[in-house]
């Protein structure tokens, strides 16, 4: 897709309501979103979203929202939002690597508490906390993305989509307020600790059970080994069915998990993200904005790392079709990588059930990560550090693409497409 404003835009996924693309800005190079919502604004809400914004403009400081940069209208006189771009979102950490250790699932809840204090204070609600607006920056410091109302009554969502994460009121009859965003937060608690959603779909069962599951309020309680019983209840008091169960508000959230938390480190002013193996992930503490307690915390996920350089393709939205295997377009990075840079993915061995991959490049120290395109399914993306060789688990009656991307950070760098068993790879 072109845009005139934004030039080249690479889709990214498709949300309850809106569509994510991805793209380069021109001037600066940097790379940002654009979520292009499926109508245009009248005066009224665009009024109304601007002082929204402005309003939003205030949790800025804290570090754990993301906020709009500025709203468009495209030339087809769609609304579009634009905004920074992350590297990952929760759903996709945990994919792809599990669920979070305890103690980055409790910093994960303090930095989203802290905003979600922040807000309630300033008279704001977010109206749609999910995993899925859990987003990682490059450094690995969570935000919260898609703040506010003015979009969601413009362009309501549809309730059967993702209502595996949603309160019970607000599937009942569209109530989206502080104590939904509480239920929201617990979800995503829920997701990072177990891996999977509150309500989660049973194998037969259907279309409308989880809508129903929903609707009753019980939430399997979660099950862990060493899970602190202080974590699990306030999860479960924050998923309770009755709003009026759910903890008072978000400040007392956060007291409660910095209770289960401990005192932690410092943060420095820099942080530095040193190698680490990609299950490792590590809470950090800062001073915080929000009240009632003087601290903010940082969630920091080597896993994410590297991606950020990657996102604009590791997490596209891609149509595979049985014959044309769809993989993502070369990168664009914000300055041109030097000549010498390359990546070289040698011929795949199929073992039926696995393929081994081996791949080489001109310039050393790179972290990669292997794009997987199956036939007529998404892409997904399997992030492997420093390692030059992978083995990738297939499908015996599948075809399948493959690309292999580096990135030292600044540049990224993308190997031609390699196929088996007689698939066309399409770039």
């Amino acid at each position: 897709m072109v845009d005139t404003e934004h030039g080249e835009l690479v889709p990214l996924g498709e949300g309850p309501v809106a569509r994510v693309l991805a793209g380069v800005d021109g001037t600066t190079g940097e790379a940002f979103a654009l979520k292009v919502y499926p109508g245009k604004l009248d005066r009224r809400t665009r009024a109304e979203l601007d002082e929204e914004l402005r309003a939003l403009a205030g949790l800025r400081e804290l570090g754990t929202a993301l906020v709009p940069d500025e709203v468009r209208e495209l030339a087809d006189g769609r609304c579009g939002i634009r905004m920074e771009l992350c590297a990952q979102s929760l759903p996709e950490l945990v994919s792809a690597f599990g669920p979070l250790s305890i103690a980055d699932a409790l910093a994960l809840g303090e930095a989203l508490a802290s905003t979600l204090a922040e807000a309630h204070q300033a008279g704001l609600v977010h109206g749609g906390v999910t995993p899925g607006n859990v987003l990682f920056r490059q450094t690995g410091a969570p935000v919260l993305a898609d703040f506010g109302l003015t979009l969601r009554q413009a362009f309501p969502r549809d309730l059967e989509r993702g209502v595996e994460h949603l309160a019970p009121e607000t599937v009942r009859d569209g109530t989206l307020d502080e104590r939904t965003d509480l239920h929201g937060l617990g979800a995503v608690l829920y997701l990072a600790l177990s891996g999977r959603p509150p309500h989660e779909s049973r194998p037969g069962e259907p279309a409308d059970a989880v809508t129903l599951r929903v609707l009753g309020g019980d939430v399997p309680p979660l099950d862990r080994p060493g899970l602190p019983a202080g974590l699990a209840a306030l999860v479960s008091s924050l998923l309770a069915g009755n709003p009026a169960a759910r903890p008072i508000d978000a400040a007392l959230v956060l007291t409660r998990l910095g209770a289960l938390t401990g005192p932690g480190d410092p943060v420095p002013s820099e942080v530095v993200f040193p190698p680490r193996p990609p299950r490792e992930l590590v809470a950090a503490y800062g001073p915080a904005t929000a009240a009632p307690r003087k601290r903010r915390t940082v969630l920091t996920v080597a896993a994410v790392a590297v991606a950020a350089a990657l996102a604009v393709v590791a997490v596209a939205a891609l149509t595979n079709r049985p014959e044309e295997l769809s993989v993502p377009p070369a990168p664009v990075p914000a300055k041109a990588p030097p000549v010498a840079a390359q990546v070289e993915l040698a011929t795949p061995a199929d073992h039926d059930t696995y393929v081994d991959l081996s791949w080489r490049s001109s310039t050393p120290g790179l972290d990669y990560a292997v794009v997987v395109a199956p036939e007529g399914r998404p892409n997904h993306v399997e992030y492997v550090r420093r390692e030059t060789s992978h083995r990738v688990t297939v499908e015996p009656s599948l075809k399948y693409c493959f690309v292999v991307q580096g990135t030292d950070g600044p540049t990224t760098v993308q190997s031609g497409p390699q196929g088996i068993r007689d698939a066309r790879c399409k770039q």
